[in-house]
């Protein structure tokens, strides 16, 4: 078997922390230092906006990351079946649908957007692993409310 994703490797990236960053910063200068009332109420709502944000992705990082470093999840092996590509969107990569999948009776759906659920989220046409019917792969994955997230997948090469 060949290891494809193991979700173990995941970094933060500084595209997904600047944001915040700028906008925390932005927010204790204009509640400390903010000349107007209504200036300190936004930056009281920009602070807000970063500690849900934070405690969102802490708590996915627990549920999801640590989880699967703890060996506290299901896997399956099988055939890809009922393959549907993530289609490309409308005028904007937010409109972007799920890409999907099954092995055996377990449905496998996700997007581009990581922080929907953790764990893989690169479709085929972003070059992603999964891409056709009939792959053989091994797929360890971590049940939630919002699906199952796949947190390993390893390729089943066939012996000559």
């Amino acid at each position: 078997m060949e290891l494809l994703y193991e979700a173990s490797n995941f970094k933060i990236q500084l595209h997904w922390v600047l944001p915040f960053a700028i906008l925390g910063f932005a927010g204790l200068y204009a509640t400390y230092k903010g000349p107007k009332m209504f200036v300190r109420f936004l930056g009281i709502v920009a602070l807000a906006i970063c500690a849900i944000t934070l405690a969102r992705f802490c708590y996915g990082y627990v549920t999801i990351i640590e989880t699967y470093k703890n060996g506290n999840y299901q896997t399956i092996k099988g055939k890809v079946e009922n393959f549907a590509p993530a289609s490309q969107g409308g005028e904007t990569t937010e409109d972007e649908e799920d890409e999907s999948f099954n092995i055996r009776t377990v449905h496998f759906s996700y997007n581009r957007s990581f922080i929907q659920k953790f764990g893989y989220h690169k479709t085929s046409a972003n070059g992603g692993y999964i891409k056709e019917n009939g792959q053989k792969l091994q797929i360890g994955y971590i049940p939630t409310q919002k699906g199952n997230v796949i947190v390993r997948i390893e390729e089943i090469k066939e012996e000559k």
